[in-house]
C-alpha cells in the first residue's frame, strides 16, 4: 500500500504547464476531492504566488515538488504533469523515484520535443522577444477569445473564468522570464530525460487531445510506447487544454492509475 497524506486520504500532485498556475487544475481538483484524494496543486516556480522564485528547469522543479510533498507530509503521490509539466514529472520520477506512486502525463512534451518554434523561441539573440511576443498574443486572445485556431479544437467547453485565468497567467515581466527560462530547460535539460522513459516503473497513462496542434496525439503515442506498461487515452475532438475542458476524463485516468498503484 501507498503512503497516504498526512490525512490519510491519497496524494494527487498536479504540476501546470507554462503559462500557468496551480489553480488551473480547481476544476481537476472538485472532481478528485469528493473521490477522497488529497490535491496538491502548486504554483511552480517562477508563476502564479511562488513568481518572486527563479524560474528553473526540469530538475530543479523536480526537487521543488519534492519539496511540497514534504511541506505536506506525503510520502508518495500520484504526479499529475500537465504539458511542460509532464517533463517535471518525469523529472521527479527519475530522481525521486520513491516519491512517485504514479504518473499521469497529460497533453505533456515527450519524444519529438522540441520542435522548431521551441528552439526559436529559447534563441540566445532571438528568444526573449519571440517569447515576449508569444506571451503577448496568448494574452489577448484569451482574453479575446480568438485562440481556437491556435489551441486546435475541443476549447468550446473552455469557460470564461479559465481562458481569463491562462491570460492572466500569461502577462508581465515575471511571466516572460520563466517562458524564455523553461523553453531553454526544453532544449539543455528534455533529451535526457525522454532516454530514460524505459526506467519508468511505476503505473503511468498518458492523455491527449485528438485536436491538439501544440503537442499532437504522435507525440503522445510515442511517449506512451517509451514507458513500460503505460496507458494510452486520446481524446476526441478535445485539444490542448485538457484540464479545464475534459476534467472528467482526468480525473478518470488519475483514478485509474492511483487503483492500479495501490489506492483503494
Amino acid at each position: 500500500m501507498l503512503s497516504p497524506g498526512a490525512d490519510g486520504a491519497p496524494v494527487v500532485l498536479a504540476l501546470h504547464g507554462q503559462p500557468g498556475e496551480g489553480a488551473h487544475f480547481d476544476t481537476l481538483a472538485g472532481l478528485l476531492r469528493p473521490a477522497g484524494f488529497t490535491v496538491l496543486a502548486p504554483d511552480r516556480p517562477g508563476w502564479g504566488r511562488s513568481r518572486h522564485e527563479a524560474p528553473r528547469g526540469f530538475a530543479a522543479n523536480a526537487d521543488a515538488a519534492a519539496r511540497v510533498l514534504d511541506d505536506a507530509g506525503a510520502e508518495r503521490a500520484v504526479v499529475l504533469g500537465y504539458s511542460w509539466g509532464g517533463g517535471v514529472a518525469l523529472a521527479l520520477a527519475r530522481l525521486h523515484p520513491e516519491r512517485v506512486a504514479g504518473l499521469v502525463l497529460v497533453a505533456s512534451v515527450g519524444p519529438g520535443a522540441p520542435s522548431a518554434a521551441d528552439r526559436l523561441l529559447a534563441a540566445p539573440l532571438l528568444g526573449p522577444s519571440l517569447c515576449a511576443a508569444a506571451l503577448a498574443a496568448a494574452h489577448h486572445s484569451f482574453r479575446r477569445s480568438r485562440f481556437r485556431a491556435a489551441m486546435g479544437r475541443g476549447l468550446e467547453d473552455l469557460a470564461e473564468a479559465d481562458a481569463l485565468a491562462i491570460a492572466d497567467a500569461s502577462r508581465g515581466h515575471q511571466a516572460r522570464r520563466s517562458f524564455l527560462v523553461e523553453q531553454r530547460a526544453l532544449i539543455r535539460e528534455l533529451p535526457g530525460l525522454l532516454t530514460g522513459l524505459g526506467a519508468v516503473t511505476v503505473p503511468a497513462c498518458v492523455v491527449a487531445g485528438q485536436g491538439d496542434r501544440l503537442l499532437p496525439p504522435a507525440m503522445a503515442r510515442r511517449l506512451a510506447e517509451a514507458i513500460p506498461g503505460a496507458g494510452l487515452r486520446i481524446v476526441p475532438g478535445a485539444g490542448h487544454l485538457l484540464p479545464a475542458t475534459r476534467p472528467g476524463v482526468v480525473a478518470e485516468a488519475v483514478a485509474d492509475v492511483a487503483a492500479r498503484a495501490g489506492y483503494r
